[in-house]
Order: structure tokens, then sequence, then C-alpha cells
């Protein structure tokens, strides 16, 4: 019994040799050279922030300019005998303009939701919506990120 046990936590470790983040910062193809944002949104400058490791290089192959533009939406799905809310949903929406070097110009559009309860304390409810806010945003910024590298 413990050499099949010797022979299986072998063979698990073996397998996981090849581990490689896919969000690294390097062996990318491509160079953020500016990123556009209006000033009053504040996921947007979060994604912003987010993109500054790949701002850095800079001998890639591509060069390409960003405009950022997000919003969010909260919504009230259900309500209870009284007429409280008491189910919400976070949208965020993210549309980014991708500009190229020889001016051509890409769209793309990311959506994420996340529904949750109302709860009696509004300091904790506001709380959970910035990790839920910030969860999403990272959401948005892994697929963005996974959408430039296949350019």
């Amino acid at each position: 019994m413990k050499k099949i046990l010797v022979i299986f936590i072998i063979i698990s470790f073996y397998g996981c040799s090849g581990y490689k983040p896919i969000l690294n910062s390097k062996d990318i193809n491509f160079n953020i050279k500016q990123i556009e944002i209006n000033d009053s949104d504040r996921i947007s400058y979060s994604i912003k922030k987010k993109l500054s490791p790949f701002t850095k290089q800079l001998q890639k192959k591509i060069n390409i300019l960003l405009k950022i533009n997000s919003t969010e939406q909260i919504n009230v799905i259900a309500k209870d005998s009284k007429g409280d809310d008491s189910l919400y949903e976070l949208i965020i929406k993210t549309n980014v303009q991708i500009i190229f070097e020889d001016q051509n110009k890409q769209e793309v559009n990311f959506q994420e939701k996340f529904n949750f309860n109302n709860q009696s304390n509004k300091f904790e409810l506001e709380q959970y919506k910035k990790d839920i806010r910030s969860d999403l945003i990272k959401k948005i910024f892994e697929k963005l990120i996974l959408k430039l590298r296949l350019i």
C-alpha cells in the first residue's frame, strides 16, 4: 500500500512541473503606449492601474493605445414581503477600444454580473459591494489581458 501511495505522489509531482502563470507580463507580444480613461470613472482607473506592468516594455512587436470606458449598475432583483429590497444584481460593463499603430481599431466589450442579498448592517453591505466590485474588475482585467495576448 505504501509503494502505491509513493508512486502516486511521485506521478502527481511530476505532472505539476510545467506550471506557468498565464497573466505574467513576460513573454507578451504587445506594448501599451497609452491608456485613456474618463476622470470620473473609478472602474476604468482600477483597470488602468492593473495594466501598468504592461506599459513598461520597450521592444515589443505591437504598440497599442487603449481607450477604456466602464459603467456600473446595481439593480434590485427581488423584494421581500414588506416591500424592502432583498436581492441585488451588480453589473459592470467595460468597453475597450484597441487602437494599433497603423490606426486600425478593434472594439471589445466585457460584462460581469453578480447577485447578492441585502444585509441589515449597511456598512457591511457597502464593504461587501466593494469586495464584489474588485472581484469583477479583476475578472474583466484577466479577460482583457487574454484578449490582448491573442492579438
